[in-house]
């Protein structure tokens, strides 16, 4: 089909704005950023497990200091109850008083045990909350972080549909100018997922790389350059660069 200079144009237009179309579009589908925010949520997800392990470590030693104090005032209870029967003294023999003291120093040695199991218990815990913090930390970095990219993301998102849609309208005003039964062979080879039209450089589709034969290809050089043709192996619509 031979078109004017002006389809020429219009149609040398529509190829690039649909491969300009096809550009955003993809990038809209496949954000650059995506891969770097897939990473931040598997770094939130993994310092979250970290942290609910960090956490259990500290309610751990926490349960096991409440579990000492409590088994300490037990044992002290019973030193001050043994200390009073001791220091009365009513019915005791000498027997009794040196069992007595036997015991108290008995408790006093088990208070003393405690204490040194709660004191280290409680070194743990300090290094615990430290762990826990730190994860708390790492997983507040790594949110911020997150949202930064996602709100990128978000906003280049915004900005390509514009895009899109401005492409889009210079693409109905190139389309506007040509004749429809090129636009037909054109939306044809669009629906198969090719590029519509393409610019022949040489013996080969630009659209699917079909080599043109030989004599065709040379029939081509001989014709008006704004004579449009079909590959026959695509269907796309080629024109011959002037």
């Amino acid at each position: 089909m031979l078109i004017t200079d002006s389809q020429r144009t219009a149609l040398q237009t529509l190829i690039e704005l649909i491969a300009h179309g096809r550009a955003l579009q993809f990038e809209h589908d496949n954000p650059k950023r995506a891969e770097e925010l897939q990473e931040l949520i598997s770094r939130h997800k993994e310092s979250g497990e970290k942290r609910t392990e960090a956490a259990a470590v500290v309610d751990g030693h926490q349960d096991a200091i409440t579990e000492a104090t409590g088994l300490i005032e037990a044992q002290r209870s019973k030193i001050e109850k043994k200390t009073a029967e001791l220091n009365d003294g009513t019915g005791l023999t000498s027997r009794d008083m040196v069992n007595l003291q036997e015991e108290i120093a008995g408790h006093e040695a088990r208070v003393a045990e405690l204490e040194e199991s709660q004191l280290e218990e409680m070194e743990k815990l300090e290094a615990a909350e430290d762990e826990l913090a730190a994860v708390d930390d790492r997983i507040a970095e790594v949110t911020a972080s997150g949202k930064e990219v996602q709100t990128a993301v978000k906003d280049r998102k915004a900005e390509l549909r514009e895009l899109i849609a401005e492409n889009e309208s210079a693409a109905s005003g190139a389309r506007s100018e040509l004749p429809e039964q090129l636009l037909t062979t054109f939306d044809a080879n669009v629906r198969q997922g090719g590029p519509g039209a393409a610019l022949l450089n040489g013996p080969n589709c630009q659209a699917c790389g079909q080599e043109i034969g030989g004599a065709v290809w040379h029939g081509m050089l001989g014709a008006d350059v704004n004579e449009t043709y079909e590959c026959e192996e695509c269907e796309a619509v080629l024109l011959r660069r002037s």
